[in-house]
């Protein structure tokens, strides 16, 4: 009971940390939208312009990813399901998907309610098709925000805008390939648990 009490606690603490990154990121915005901030050294204006996008769509992004409802999600339906030519993941392995997940972070490990995506040595099946419902969600969390890279080249003036924009839609499609690159796996494992409950 106090255990569940103090994981509680910590996740309604995290919720209000990324609400009130939330209103800081909006207020920054607003201010580097006027000639308030044009004074600063270019570089650390366009930092500040920036991180105020990156928190606005990306908060924005994982709290609408969370409300949805994870049975919207069906892996072997467009766009989640495998593909031949994916080899079951093993296709992003020459993409440097191994560096990838070693560098990543999982948002269960700062956001408490969050689903564990990093817990993939469980057989239990239900646990196992949530797991695989998560990825399917964080895939187009990540999707979207690729498609949603252009504003910093719309939002940020000069080369600056378009860099940034080249490199956020970059970071997120290097998510999207983890989750497309570990997703195999766990099937695999559901599949043969599946198998083995029909022996």
């Amino acid at each position: 009971m106090e255990q569940k009490r103090r994981t509680k606690g910590a996740a309604d603490m995290s919720t209000l940390v990324m609400v009130l990154l939330f209103i800081a990121s909006v207020a920054v915005f607003a201010l580097t939208s006027g000639d308030r901030l044009s004074h600063l050294f270019k570089p650390l204006y366009v930092f500040l312009r920036m991180a105020s996008i990156v928190g606005i769509i990306g908060i924005a992004a994982y709290f609408i990813g969370e409300s949805l409802p994870r049975s919207i999600y069906d892996y072997r339906r467009f766009p989640f399901k495998c593909y031949k030519w994916e080899r079951n993941g093993q296709i992003y392995e020459k993409l440097g998907v191994r560096w990838l997940k070693t560098h990543s972070i999982d948002m269960s490990s700062i956001m408490p309610k969050a689903f564990p995506k990093q817990n993939t040595m469980s057989r239990d099946k239900a646990h196992l098709e949530r797991l695989v419902q998560e990825m399917c969600n964080a895939e187009l969390v990540h999707w979207v925000l690729t498609l949603m890279s252009p504003v910093f080249w719309l939002l940020i003036e000069g080369w600056y805008g378009v860099a940034i924009s080249i490199g956020y839609a970059l970071s997120n499609l290097g998510d999207v390939m983890i989750q497309r690159y570990n997703r195999p796996r766990i099937i695999m494992i559901l599949k043969r648990i599946e198998a083995c409950e029909g022996c």
